[in-house]
């Protein structure tokens, strides 16, 4: 094999395997034929017309109707992983609420009754448990004792329910209604979609959300905003750094790649990734950029760990 042809196989390998195996000999015989005598390097018009059906080509099947299966499938799985991102929320917030309970009264907090702490720290995570409990066993019931659950810890916090605290971040448990009402009108797909992950992946993924979504909270809980805003622009950082590590986790299935997608911009609500255009534009990049480099990180990671798979076999 020529440098030229070394090349072009490179270009190439932008295609989808199924359509190497088909199409790259007789691409390279063509490619080959118009190319000049002592040629070393593809033609600018030859590099950008290879990416360019490249693109179209993966457009197709992640767009097209052969892609339908996937994206149904994806709907589910992004379905049925929101329940768990609304515990990690929970957890999370939990967490941070006996942190601060410890560090503003003291030992004393540990002195109140424990129905009083469970009250104020632990509801949330009960009613987003439940939904999280339908989905992994494929019960109904449980699904609607989450929806009476909710119910009942929204009337207890009435101002979750106006609509100007629902379009701010950080309040994702109040879609947990329209969330049971999902997984009881679609509990097999979404039960079977579950399944499909190993349960390595939870074990190592659910740490490291509720680490980063921690995290994310503690940079404004125990930052001074006024004084600090450079800081508390960075609240987003740990946690989409932990999605966009998950999502490149998932990329190596075409459902994993539609439910990420699905995922993302809900998920990194939880972050406050909706506060982008409200701080400058340089932290604005580079808070995508760490995302970005993550994504790219896990991606490869995973990509890696198909292809020594497929040596393997």
């Amino acid at each position: 094999m020529n440098r030229l042809e070394a090349r072009y196989r490179r270009l190439l390998a932008c295609y989808p395997r199924d359509h190497r195996a088909r199409h790259e000999e007789e691409m390279i015989g063509v490619l080959l034929a118009g190319a000049r005598p002592g040629q070393t390097r593809p033609t600018p018009a030859d590099t950008v017309d290879l990416l360019w059906g490249a693109l179209r080509v993966h457009a197709r099947r992640a767009f097209g109707t052969v892609s339908a299966p996937a994206w149904r499938d994806g709907t589910a799985l992004a379905v049925a992983l929101w329940p768990f991102l609304m515990l990690v929320d929970a957890l999370a917030t939990a967490l941070l609420g006996a942190a601060t309970s410890l560090n503003d009264v003291g030992i004393a907090a540990l002195q109140q009754p424990i129905w009083i702490r469970w009250m104020f720290l632990g509801e949330g995570v009960v009613v987003a448990a439940l939904p999280v409990l339908a989905v992994l066993l494929g019960r109904r019931w449980i699904a609607v004792l989450g929806a009476v659950a909710f119910v009942l810890y929204q009337a207890a916090h009435p101002d979750l329910l106006r609509l100007d605290t629902l379009l701010l971040p950080n309040h994702g448990p109040v879609l947990l209604a329209n969330l049971v009402v999902i997984v009881v009108a679609f509990m097999p797909a979404v039960h079977r979609a579950v399944m499909l992950i190993p349960r390595r992946a939870f074990l190592l993924w659910g740490p490291l959300a509720l680490a980063g979504l921690c995290a994310s909270k503690a940079i404004v809980r125990w930052a001074d905003v006024s004084d600090h805003q450079d800081i508390v622009a960075w609240k987003p950082v740990p946690w989409l750094i932990v999605v966009a590590l998950a999502a490149g986790y998932a990329s190596r299935s075409a459902e994993g790649r539609r439910a990420a997608l699905r995922l993302f911009l809900p998920a990194a609500a939880l972050g406050d990734l909706g506060a982008l255009p409200f701080i400058p534009t340089p932290t604005a990049l580079a808070q995508i950029g760490c995302a970005a480099l993550a994504f790219s990180a896990g991606a490869a990671t995973a990509w890696r760990a198909v292809r020594r798979a497929g040596r393997l076999a």
